[in-house]
């Protein structure tokens, strides 16, 4: 997302506006962008505005009060689960907000500042001269006592009670600010912070804890406490009297160097900066505090709860602890270097800091992966390395003892917590609470949890298993993982492809993709067994994520073993692409049967008795490196330069394997391709000109960010390269795929549209649809008795053959309720299609299951599955900011629209960018024309993609065009570029899956509005024919309303020609039999891509 920091450095909305908080208080909160700015951070930050040096540490005495609030875990877990559209995100940020706003409203009218927002806890400052904290302790007391009056024992309309409990402390405290030159976070140290924590843990609901040092400085004569056994720390009653104190005063005495606008009438604002005037120099200062999604939102006016979500996303806790013998200055110095390296590190792979916090003498940075507009591929195994990397360098600082990180991933809160006058950006989950214990619980490690460690899709050598350990909090977390990377030890060759062929589960949708295979395999066989100099074969399978290309590779090992074929596979991981020669390593490795050599000396054992030639034996220093091995180097190595070493190393890789595949008919399988290492590219690209090698390998498309280097593309564009795009199953497919996945003989015909129209024909979308159908208990698996009726709306997707269930079972549906929200506990049932094995023990061996939807359950509201948002908002994330909000406004019309109501509904200013967001729009395979005929199907493999992508089949006029004809005063430059029009009526969502992700990215009352637009250009726009009232609504408009339903078989067959191809016009040269006739075949694997 592009972002520029200095844009609109001051700018004016609106004078000041009325805000009301609860029911009858009224505030004012000032629309200056300064005064936006200011209510995300501290007044302890606003009035010290002035760019110093980093770190800068400022000393001051002061009163703390943190209040913990105890239910929005659950209710974040409620809404979390909560299926139906319209319910989520918006009803949790009134619930939240709501609740805050009244503590916090407590504390500002007292004159406390908001220091930060923990999650679901505050912390409090009142800043004073220390002769001066006995009566500000006092009011404290007093504001916490009628935060515990009005605020405690909240029951919520999901009947959650919200429960608040308190701690105070005061003392000595320092300011520390850390960053760099783009960014700045803060922090609060000193005693009476350790001691403000240990304050609120000792309290329980509806309970104030004075600290030990606060009971010192308080006016003991004025309050009435409890002792608590074995602790100095003190329990309040009530206080006698109110504190004489002048708030008004305290808060006038803030900020007296900075400029203000009057309020008028009310001089009651609650918070002194809200009616801030602009600040050029100020205002720079906190933008650097601030978030970019936040800062973008602030820029463009738009409100802050438009960023208020529910999402997946990765939650990275690092906690740093220093030598006993640290002084502040030390802390310091250590803290700002770890903020400047998780910087660093972090901001590679879209990852940002959110909170820095002092507490249990340590500080804890937390960051997050996956926030709006930075979600992007491979989230986890990102994260996972760049905190592994941040471990490494903590370690070397010299005054931090310990550093521990904790991971966890899985659906948050995201958004905007707090009052109008102060609030932040944060993270709210059950998933934030654990990634916070495991960080305190595993110290000295990168520590994980399954899912983390599921969805970075690593090899199992990266991680060991921890111990289980009882966590506050915390229910079943599941199987816990320390990361190692690749440091731990030296591992040679892969395990096998992680998804293998089960049983008794036939691959279902891809017969015609084996029938490649085969016929290339029997091409391949016959050259080689005539010598042929040109039988090197290969076959690349290309899909997006869970498409389904590990599963037809599984199918194709499966079926070469059985034939007796020697296979060599292996997967490749993120990591893999940074090594040189990685992959031909794993690939020597299994070839010559190394891999299971625990030393060097069996490894060179072995060697020997693989490798027999003598002019092959002189030279086994060669492979030292590569395997792991101490051969001694040869006379003629040790001569050699080190470019003329490199080309013997490459010739002597190639000279083994041909020894290896002389004899046998070898196929090598590789996975994940698209991590292959530069290097290894190119003595795959040597290899294939000069070695009878098959191989097939499977890969996710390419990206402009990250695209192939010249070997790889040179190996895709050969003659000897069968290249196949997989595109979406056959709507007939779904049905027994989905009985497949479940373990049952029949599903409801309900279950069956839906997944028809949901999936798009994905088999990974189907199944995490029906995974998060079956854990919300909307469907049900039920045993089948012999003597039971077919019901009428069951689709029978096989006869009725006897399904066994797994007796090993033993999850029960009480147990799963709790670890499930992503995911199931067990990282090996998360490979297993049948998700009846998972969760149900069956009564008895051979039982027959059906499944069957809840009665009260409405299927066309269940909201998309957590796990499929996240792959559709990676990729709106890739879009800048204008093409984001087109994206979103364009959902709000449907999945086809015009872009004439397009312009009329999108905000002010974005019309302007309209005309070249569209073009990128098409380009990316985001959008396309929706006025496609018969005739417009072409094959999209054109030399020129991007003339192809950019057809339209509207139908023009010069008057129907004015509305989408922009500013065109730059184009009369003489020596500018024209810029193309883009001229589409008519357009629709390429990926239906983008289209409703998008759609559910809008509050409630935000989509009121936008439809409310619609509306008003329905009756502006609409023909209106006097005499017979006929024709279209509005352009197209039949086609709009009834594209998804009607869409013809003839145009069905033509997308399936047009979308899934197999690569390269050669392919009919080197088609698996020479005839003419089988090209027809080729055609005939096309299939429908959405």
């Amino acid at each position: 997302m592009d972002y520029n920091p200095a844009r609109h450095a001051v700018s004016f909305v609106r004078p000041l506006t009325r805000l009301r908080v609860g029911k009858q208080k009224t505030i004012f909160a000032g629309t200056y962008k300064i005064c936006k700015l200011a209510a995300n951070v501290p007044d302890l930050v606003v009035y010290e505005g002035v760019d110093r040096p980093i770190p800068d540490v400022e000393h001051f005495h002061g009163v703390l009060l943190f209040a913990d609030i105890s239910g929005f875990t659950s209710l974040t877990e409620i809404y979390t689960l909560n299926s139906k559209k319209g319910s989520g995100a918006d009803h949790l940020t009134r619930t939240l907000n709501g609740y805050i706003s009244e503590i916090v409203d407590h504390i500002l009218r007292a004159g406390g500042d908001v220091v930060n927002y923990a999650g679901d806890a505050m912390l409090a400052l009142w800043r004073e001269r220390r002769k001066e904290l006995s009566e500000i302790l006092t009011l404290a007391v007093k504001c916490s006592l009628n935060i515990q009056d009005k605020c405690d024992n909240k029951e919520t309309e999901v009947g959650v009670k919200l429960r608040v409990k308190i701690g105070i402390s005061a003392g000595k405290l320092s300011k520390v600010v850390m960053g760099d030159e783009e960014s700045r976070y803060y922090a609060l140290i000193g005693r009476a912070v350790d001691e403000v924590r240990k304050a609120e843990g000792l309290a329980s609901a509806n309970t104030i804890i004075l600290s030990p040092n606060a009971w010192e400085l308080c006016d003991r004569e004025n309050l009435v406490v409890e002792k608590i056994e074995n602790e100095r720390a003190v329990k309040v009653r009530y206080i006698k009297r109110d504190p004489h104190f002048s708030v008004e005063d305290y808060i006038k005495s803030f900020g007296t160097h900075l400029e203000y606008q009057e309020v008028g009438v009310s001089k009651k604002a609650i918070r002194k900066t809200s009616r801030l005037l602009p600040n050029a120099q100020l205002e720079s200062v906190l933008r650097k505090y601030l978030l970019k999604t936040v800062l973008l939102k602030i820029d463009d006016a738009v409100p802050l709860d438009y960023l208020s979500e529910m999402r997946p996303a990765t939650v990275v806790f690092v906690n740093l602890q220093f030598v006993e013998n640290a002084t502040m200055y030390h802390q310091c110095q250590s803290i700002q270097a770890c903020c400047v390296g998780i910087n660093n590190e972090f901001k590679l792979y879209r990852g940002r800091i959110n909170k820095v916090f002092m507490f249990d003498k340590g500080c804890t940075f937390l960051c997050c992966f996956g926030l709006p507009g930075d979600k992007g591929e491979d989230e986890c195994a990102n994260a996972l390395q760049s905190a592994h990397n941040v471990h490494e360098f903590c370690k070397k600082l010299r005054y931090v003892s310990v550093a521990s990180i904790g991971i966890s991933t899985g659906p948050l809160f995201c958004g905007v917590v707090g009052h109008p006058l102060r609030h932040e950006y944060t993270v709210i989950g059950r998933k934030v609470n654990l990634a916070a214990r495991l960080m305190m619980h595993y110290p000295g490690v990168v520590s994980c949890d399954e899912e983390t460690h599921y969805h970075a899709k690593m090899p199992a050598s990266y991680f060991i298993e921890l111990p289980k350990r009882s966590m506050k909090g915390v229910a079943n977390p599941g199987t816990i993982y320390q990361y190692l990377s690749k440091k731990h030890q030296k591992i040679l060759g892969k395990p096998r492809i992680t998804v293998e062929k089960e049983e008794d589960y036939p691959l279902l949708g891809r017969d015609k993709e084996m029938k490649i295979f085969q016929k290339a395999l029997k091409r391949f066989s016959s050259l080689k067994a005539r010598r042929s100099a040109d039988c090197c074969q290969v076959i690349m399978f290309e899909g997006m994520v869970g498409y389904g290309k590990s599963r037809l590779l599984a199918e194709i090992i499966h079926t070469s073993q059985a034939e007796g074929m020697r296979v060599i596979p292996f997967e490749l991981g993120k990591m893999d692409i940074t090594e040189p020669y990685y992959t031909i390593q794993t690939m020597m490795a299994l070839l010559l049967q190394v891999n299971h050599c625990k030393s060097y000396v069996e490894r060179e054992r072995v060697l020997l008795t693989k490798i027999t030639k003598h002019e092959l034996i002189e030279d086994l220093c060669l492979l030292n490196e590569l395997l792991f091995v101490k051969f001694p180097v040869s006379e003629k190595v040790s001569l050699m330069d080190s470019r003329t070493k490199h080309r013997a190393f490459r010739n002597y890789v190639i000279a083994i394997i041909k020894q290896s595949v002389a004899t046998d008919t070898g196929l090598l399988v590789i996975d994940q391709v698209q991590y292959i290492d530069t290097p290894s590219w190119e003595l795959i690209l040597q290899m294939r000109a000069s070695l009878p090698l098959f191989m097939v390998m499977a890969l996710r498309p390419f990206t402009v960010e990250k695209p192939p280097c010249q070997a790889a593309i040179m190996v895709m564009r050969s003659q000897r390269t069968l290249y196949v795009k997989l595109s979406g199953l056959d709507p007939s497919i779904i049905r027994p795929l989905a009985c497949q996945i479940l373990g049952v003989i029949s599903i409801p015909r309900e279950l069956e549209t839906l997944l028809t129209e949901r999936s798009y024909g994905v088999p990974y979308y189907c199944e995490e649809i029906l995974r998060s159908l079956y854990y919300s208990d909307l469907i049900l698996l039920e045993p089948l008795d012999e003597d039971d009726d077919d019901e009428s709306d069951a689709v029978f997707a096989y006869s009725r053959k006897k399904i066994t269930v797994s007796s090993d079972s033993v999850l029960q549906r009480e147990n799963r309720k709790k670890s499930k929200l992503l995911n199931v506990s067990g990282v090996e049932g998360q490979k297993c299609r049948k998700v009846i094995t998972l969760d149900r023990k069956a009564a008895a061996e051979n039982q027959q299951f059906i499944c069957t939807i809840g009665e009260t359950v409405n299927l066309q509201e269940i909201t998309i599955p957590l796990t499929l948002k996240g792959i559709a908002l990676a990729q709106l994330d890739q879009m800048n900011t204008t093409e984001q909000v087109i994206v979103k406004c364009a959902s709000i019309i449907g999945h086809t629209f015009t872009t004439k109501m397009l312009r009329y509904i999108l905000p002010e200013g974005a019309e302007q960018k309209l005309n070249q967001s569209l073009i990128s729009l098409v380009k990316s395979r985001t959008l396309e024309c929706a006025s496609k005929t018969d005739e417009g199907f072409t094959s999209p493999m054109d030399e020129n993609e991007d003339a192809h992508l950019l057809q339209c089949f509207c139908i023009h006029s010069p008057e129907s065009e004015e509305h989408l004809h922009e500013d065109d005063s730059d184009e009369k430059e003489p020596n500018k570029e024209k810029t193309v029009l883009w001229r589409c009526k008519l357009m629709r969502f390429c990926i239906a899956l983008v289209h409703e992700t998008a759609n559910d990215l809008w509050l409630k009352e935000q989509k009121k509005s936008l439809h409310t637009k619609c509306t008003k250009f329905l009756e502006n726009a609409a023909h209106k024919c006097s005499s017979c009232g006929e024709g279209d609504f509005i352009y197209q408009h039949r086609k709009m309303v009834t594209f998804a339903v009607h869409e013809s078989e003839s145009i069905t067959q033509r997308r399936k020609d047009l979308y899934t191809t197999v690569s390269h016009a050669t392919v009919a040269s080197h088609s698996i039999d020479s005839q003419q006739g089988n090209q027809s075949n080729l055609n005939k694997l096309y299939k429908y891509r959405y």
